[in-house]
């Protein structure tokens, strides 16, 4: 069995929620039926922790922490630059130091016959890409550099977007095979960079159908819309969006909001609006069960938005933007509702009602996710492209 070490930012709080960690955590799980696979994560924390944990006999993840004295070294040289970007710089920055997670990654690779990048910022610590025969892949989640040129606000976090660029360009040229979220995505790497679109294939976000708790039907009351997501400045500015616009409009619906997106927002308090912070698993089930409609009121974003999947896979009635649908060729009215920020309030109000074609929508919606993004089918696409980039390769010496 062919061994695989994946490079990634973001540790697996088990069992994921939300975010990327959804991905590559049910991804990989799913490939490991395939290959032995060694995910090796970055802890965000200021000391020498490291953490082993198996999930399966054949799939693994070690998270490692950051040394205080780089912790420190790093902190003093990004102090203007804070949040969501600053944990991605720093991952840039740490590769040139021999840290905890250098020596770990120099060890796993000497027995790994594939290694994988799921972004570019961990680019830094695989000293030998472009000069050894191994395998390299990178798996992206979003078209990186482009994302991030959207949404990084910080002046001295935009200082290295010219340096984010030449890293995911870097990557893009010199891994034997590319792995995009949506053909929006393919399209946008190849025409950036200047690469063939046969090297980039599709590997989108995907989803379990049988995780999901049977809806209960429940006795008229007051309607609850739900959102969830993590603390990542597209679902801050959807959960500002929320509070300011669609509570105040529409009174007589309950705002669940789920996630690191509320914490935020704590202090902020309304009578048909409620903050539940970081929820486990097994709230997430529960709060997907309850809800009557989902919403999805994204206005910037890249790749195929994870909460869309869930929320159609779960069988919820789901109000979106594009942004929050992009990639999955979704049809307004038939797969979901679409509203955009100023109808947003107005479409939900009109349609809240009309349940039996609420009911309809959704169970399309369900049938379509479910039908096409499915983990272990994305799973399978995946092994069929890796092993027919080693076959290629084989038989070009």
């Amino acid at each position: 069995m062919r061994k695989i070490l994946i490079l990634n930012i973001f540790p697996i709080d088990y069992p994921p929620v939300s975010g990327g960690t959804l991905r590559y955590f049910h991804l990989y799980h799913k490939l490991s039926n395939y290959y032995d696979i060694t995910l090796l994560s970055q802890l965000y924390r200021p000391h020498r922790e490291k953490k082993r944990i198996d999930y399966s006999p054949t799939f693994r993840e070690y998270q490692i922490g950051i040394e205080s004295k780089y912790h420190r070294l790093i902190n003093k040289r990004l102090q203007s630059a804070g949040g969501y970007e600053l944990s991605l710089i720093k991952s840039v920055i740490l590769s040139k130091y021999p840290t905890l997670f250098n020596k770990y990654f120099k060890t796993l690779y000497k027995n790994s016959d594939i290694i994988i990048h799921e972004s570019p910022y961990l680019i830094g610590y695989d000293q030998y890409l472009g000069h050894d025969d191994k395998l390299r892949i990178y798996s992206s989640h979003n078209h990186e550099f482009a994302l991030a040129n959207l949404i990084w606000k910080n002046s001295k976090a935009r200082g290295f977007l010219p340096l984010i660029y030449e890293l995911e360009k870097k990557l893009v040229h010199l891994a034997d095979l590319v792995f995009a979220t949506s053909e929006q995505e393919r399209e946008s790497f190849a025409a950036m960079y200047d690469i063939n679109l046969n090297k980039i294939k599709l590997a989108p976000n995907g989803i379990n159908p049988a995780e999901w708790v049977k809806k209960e039907e429940k006795p008229d009351a007051k309607l609850k819309v739900f959102f969830i997501g993590a603390n990542y400045p597209p679902n801050i500015e959807a959960v500002h969006f929320i509070i300011e616009q669609l509570a105040d409009n529409c009174l007589n619906i309950d705002f669940l909001i789920a996630g690191g997106c509320s914490i935020p927002f704590q202090s902020i308090k309304k009578s048909n609006l409620k903050l539940l912070g970081t929820v486990d698993n097994t709230e997430k089930l529960t709060l997907f069960a309850n809800a009557d409609i989902a919403i999805n009121p994204m206005f910037k974003g890249s790749g195929v938005n994870l909460k869309t999947l869930e929320f159609l896979s779960a069988g919820i009635p789901l109000f979106s933007t594009q942004c929050g649908v992009r990639g999955l060729n979704l049809i307004d009215k038939q797969h979901y509702i679409h509203a955009e920020k100023e109808n947003f309030a107005e479409r939900l109000i009109e349609f809240s009602c009309k349940k039996e074609l609420l009911k309809k929508i959704s169970l399309n919606g369900q049938k379509y996710i479910n039908d096409h993004y499915s983990w272990g089918k994305i799973a399978q696409n995946m092994q069929e492209e890796i092993e027919h980039m080693i076959n290629q390769k084989n038989r070009h010496g």
